[in-house]
């Protein structure tokens, strides 16, 4: 009876956990370039079980403890792209499909990051920067425009009065480190120590336009509803249970 108690209980604590990370996509459902992400669930290992007595082990049989989240995973599957006219605004368009996405590089403080929102602008130095302030990088370092009347072509190429003065430094991972990135907040991701990025190869890069977030909101509401009911389901599986634990102290074998 309190196996089901405990079983019940991590139900309910990876529901929640789902409930949060649902939320979460929810409310970047309209943020620029937001990847959603989803909780993925495992039991946790079978434990034999063994009866003493007299000294001598007697196998009972295989329990499970209940459920925990595996791991958060990342969605990289581009989003809709939407056109705003801005010149400071750019959309990465994957090229290959199958293929791992391309990224911007941005400086933060003295590490490196990675994004998929193109919502930049011009800071009163002259840089193209993100809404926080980080230096979006080239293959000469911080990209210097001076003015928002520049062009980017196709290949992240960047113009000022018809002359190229940089290219955008655009970065990919391989299937098997993609995983390894970490989300840092702010749209940014970075790469664990020991993983390196390898320029782009399959993308273009569109001015003008910006990549919405690939949140399916109606999914994400079926979701929502769904972990609910699970949760209410274990609560009255504990609510039951519980009862049923209070009979057996307070009415089983007691004297009338």
């Amino acid at each position: 009876m309190l196996r089901g108690l405990y079983l019940s209980a991590t139900g309910m604590v990876v529901q929640e956990l789902r409930q949060d990370v649902i939320t979460n996509n929810l409310a970047n459902a309209s943020t620029g370039g937001f990847k959603s992400e989803t909780a993925t669930i495992q039991s946790f290992p079978e434990m034999l079980l063994q009866r003493l007595e007299k000294g001598r082990a007697t196998p009972v049989g295989y329990f499970s403890p209940g459920v925990m989240v595996d791991r958060i995973h990342t969605n990289y599957a581009s989003g809709p792209l939407e056109e705003t006219g801005r010149p400071t605004d750019l959309a990465l368009l994957d090229t290959a499909a199958g293929t791992p996405p391309a990224f911007f590089a941005v400086q933060t403080g003295g590490n490196e990051a990675y994004t998929r929102s193109g919502s930049f602008q011009v800071d009163a130095d002259g840089f193209l920067v993100t809404p926080e302030g980080y230096q979006v990088q080239g293959q000469y370092g911080a990209v210097y425009v001076g003015t928002t009347n520049f062009k980017v072509d196709s290949s992240g190429q960047v113009l000022v009065n018809g002359q190229v003065i940089d290219q955008l430094r655009i970065v990919t991972f391989d299937a098997q480190t993609l995983p390894l990135l970490q989300r840092q907040g702010n749209n940014l991701f970075t790469a664990p120590q020991g993983v390196q990025p390898v320029p782009a190869a399959n993308f273009q890069v569109r001015q003008g336009w910006l990549e919405k977030a690939n949140v399916n909101v109606a999914r994400e509401m079926v979701d929502m509803l769904a972990v609910l009911r699970t949760y209410e389901a274990n609560q009255k599986a504990i609510q039951a249970a519980d009862q049923t634990l209070g009979k057996s102290v307070n009415e089983v074998g007691s004297l009338r």
